[in-house]
């Protein structure tokens, strides 16, 4: 199993989504009724694991692959690695438009990734890219469930503002200084595994396409709220 070529959706593939949905549900439910101080411990758990593999992710990335990456596509500025720095800031005590662009880009961003990610064989980097992008979705959901935060259409407009018009421009500015092959938030090349992004343009005009998507997606996953707020008026 460990080493054989990446199949999605295949048994390995699938059994990692059902953990990470499992883990993202129960687990915020069961510390929402807790005491602060338990609270308090698991979120301290919660930015320990993200951090260390943030931290750790790079050193796996140079020095203990099979076939290591370059260090210019180990910099943690892929949108998924600012979804965990937000996320860490946030349960630490940092502002709530932290919290605001985790959600919107861990929820869509992550989960798509899960789905579709850019792994080609059952090894370390597949489980620490699940790792990663797992604790995203379970840092999310235990801010929201356990802490009782949520977002609000507000939210959306800031968010999609700030990533559309500070974090995008900048981060294209860092692949095109860094060059090949530095390829953050896929703005110079398709991944190299299966994605949607296949039956996408070439970046960047694929951009054309992704934008109203993603931003779709930020208001259907604001959508639950959206209904509890009319049904509660």
């Amino acid at each position: 199993m460990f080493g054989t070529p990446f199949e999605i959706f295949g048994a390995v593939h699938l059994i990692t989504i059902i953990v990470i949905i499992v883990v993202s549900i129960f687990l915020p439910k069961f510390y929402k009724n807790k005491s602060e101080e338990q609270k308090s411990l698991m979120k301290k758990i919660i930015v320990g694991v993200i951090a260390a593999h943030l931290i750790i992710s790079p050193f796996k990335d140079l020095y203990l692959l099979a076939n290591p990456y370059d260090w210019r596509e180990t910099i943690p500025i892929h949108m998924c690695d600012l979804s965990e720095i937000f996320l860490i800031f946030f349960l630490l005590g940092g502002p709530r438009i932290l919290y605001s662009c985790a959600f919107f880009w861990g929820l869509a961003g992550a989960t798509m990734a899960i789905a579709t990610p850019d792994i080609t064989y059952h090894d370390l980097d597949y489980i620490f890219f699940m790792v990663g992008h797992g604790m995203i979705i379970v840092g999310i959901m235990f801010a929201t469930v356990s802490m009782g935060n949520r977002p609000y259409a507000n939210d959306i407009l800031k968010v999609s503002a700030i990533t559309l018009f500070i974090l995008l421009p900048l981060v294209y500015v860092i692949n095109l200084i860094l060059g090949d092959p530095a390829n953050f938030w896929y703005l110079m090349e398709k991944p190299a595994g299966a994605s949607l992004m296949d039956k996408m343009l070439d970046p960047p005009m694929h951009l054309l396409q992704t934008t109203p998507i993603a931003i779709a997606l930020f208001y259907l996953i604001y959508l639950p709220y959206f209904i509890k707020d009319r049904m509660v008026k």
